[in-house]
């Protein structure tokens, strides 16, 4: 089996921007370039990352579900639109896993003091489960790759828009 058809049966570890886009895409592509935190993103690179992530096993951490709350809260400074948000992406979220990553697994890990909490919890959970890391954080990105472990940045994802 090659190595890309094996990367396509692996499962996902999303890191906070890639989630974001898809929960904040499935609520309304129209408001992607609106949105502070996506304004690199638009409707076409949502459906690009929708059909990446079909039909794979995606996985998050409790960190990065705490860091997309917090960064869909301040959507245009409307407490409603996070809940509206929430409402319509319920079933999707029901279909992600959670990895859940001790505390302890994070403090004895070195990269806490370089990457923090979120990115050292995904760090982990892929190393945990041999997951493709999925992110648009260079720095995490760089860390996978020197780690051995797999892993995709947002650009790459963005680059099969531009071939069209």
């Amino acid at each position: 089996m090659s190595k890309k058809s094996k990367s396509r049966k692996k499962p996902i570890i999303t890191d906070t921007s890639p989630l974001l886009l898809l929960l904040i895409g499935s609520y309304d592509k129209n408001i992607i370039k609106n949105f502070k935190r996506l304004s690199k993103y638009d409707s076409d690179d949502y459906d690009l990352l929708f059909q990446f992530v079909a039909a794979r096993k995606v996985m998050v951490t409790p960190q990065v579900l705490a860091e997309v709350s917090n960064f869909a809260r301040v959507l245009k400074n409307n407490p409603d639109t996070f809940s509206e948000i929430i409402k319509i992406n319920k079933s999707l979220l029901e279909k992600i896993y959670e990895k859940y990553i001790p505390k302890d697994d994070i403090l004895a890990s070195q990269e806490l003091f370089k990457f923090g909490f979120t990115d050292t919890s995904i760090i982990v959970a892929a190393k945990e489960n041999d997951a493709l890391v999925l992110t648009d954080d260079y720095p995490l990105f760089g860390i996978c790759k020197s780690k051995g472990l797999e892993a995709k940045h947002m650009s790459e994802i963005q680059e099969i828009k531009e071939i069209f």
